[in-house]
């Protein structure tokens, strides 16, 4: 296998080590793995955690690429609050939930932070489609601001600098009903 064999049998800009062993599947095993990490010390690979690859920096959306860092998950807490411009901030990374384990993940692009919710809390987003033919997973803005309060662990929201004026109040009281009563009790008018 070569990178312009790579290249032209790979057609996504993320894929997987199991991506190229079932299109190269008589070289699979440590032939191919070998090959990717060379691929990657040469500089013509880019590896975003083990098993994970692109072809280049270039084009990779770092929310896009938070669905292949960890599964299943879908953006929320300050990344999503951002996005929607509820929060002025900036976040220094992508947050995600999920309901597997809190996990950290460092790479070139930043860092991801996945938080674990419990499966009954796993709902309340929706599929962005990126240029590309990407995609990835968004909190809906309610289920963003449920879950900052209920993971950051937030009473009330008196010193906090949000802007709830696109906030669909009766969505979000629908989704706060799964939540924990103290969570249901932030008075959002603080």
């Amino acid at each position: 296998m070569t990178y312009l064999q790579l290249r032209d049998k790979i057609a996504t800009k993320i894929f997987t080590l199991e991506d190229v062993e079932k299109i190269f599947w008589p070289e699979a095993g440590p032939s191919v793995r070998m090959q990717l990490s060379r691929l990657v010390r040469k500089g013509r690979l880019v590896s975003l955690k083990r098993g994970l690859y692109a072809f280049s920096r270039e084009g990779i959306d770092e929310l896009e690429l938070t669905q292949h860092l960890y599964a299943p998950a879908y953006i929320s807490l300050e990344s999503a609050l951002n996005y929607y411009g509820v929060i002025p901030d900036i976040p220094l990374g992508v947050t995600a939930v999920t309901t597997v384990t809190t996990k950290k993940i460092k790479n070139d692009f930043g860092t991801f932070t996945f938080y674990k919710v419990k499966p009954e809390l796993f709902f309340g987003f929706t599929t962005v489609l990126v240029a590309g033919g990407g995609t990835y997973n968004l909190a809906l803005l309610e289920k963003a601001l449920l879950d900052y309060f209920y993971l950051r662990r937030l009473s009330h929201i008196a010193d906090r600098r949000l802007d709830l004026t696109g906030l669909d109040r009766r969505r979000y009281n629908q989704f706060a009903d799964f939540f924990p009563a103290w969570v249901q009790k932030i008075n959002l008018n603080d």
